[in-house]
């Protein structure tokens, strides 16, 4: 892994980036912490009309483990190499606001991969997000092991 001082410093990349995090400035985290704050009083809106947000787990579907080193791994997504780091976008929503989040099966890929639905749901209601994840399994049909 390379170092923060590693990188150049116009780089961007998801790589330096994530070097670069743990040394920002005390200032620089009230920043980004009040960017937080402002993305929670926007879901805290939503879900005053809305009793869950269902998304994507991931922009893929499950994908065969991959032990090669995180830095260098890369994903697939409509046919174009991306980041590894991209599998982390659509969860993001609910870690960076403290939101509950259950992720449902809700199928499989033609490879018998299982494809997830996220269920992501207000502050402090994660009975809510589980029950959603149960009444949904009712409606599909139960959940179906992928075959080896």
């Amino acid at each position: 892994m390379q170092t923060a001082n590693g990188f150049d410093r116009d780089d961007t990349s998801d790589a330096a980036r994530l070097a670069r995090a743990p040394l920002i400035r005390h200032r620089e985290w009230l920043g980004q912490n009040e960017v937080r704050h402002r993305l929670r009083a926007i879901f805290q809106t939503f879900f005053a009309d809305y009793d869950v947000l269902l998304s994507p787990v991931n922009p893929v579907p499950a994908i065969p483990h991959d032990h090669s080193p995180s830095a260098s791994r890369t994903i697939e997504v409509n046919g174009q190499e991306r980041s590894y780091n991209d599998l982390l976008g659509w969860v993001a929503m609910a870690t960076t606001c403290y939101l509950p989040a259950t992720v449902a099966p809700i199928g499989s890929t033609p490879q018998g991969l299982p494809v997830g639905a996220q269920i992501i749901g207000p502050y402090l209601e994660d009975r809510t997000t589980i029950e959603f994840s149960k009444l949904l399994g009712e409606v599909i049909g139960g959940f179906s092991p992928p075959t080896a």
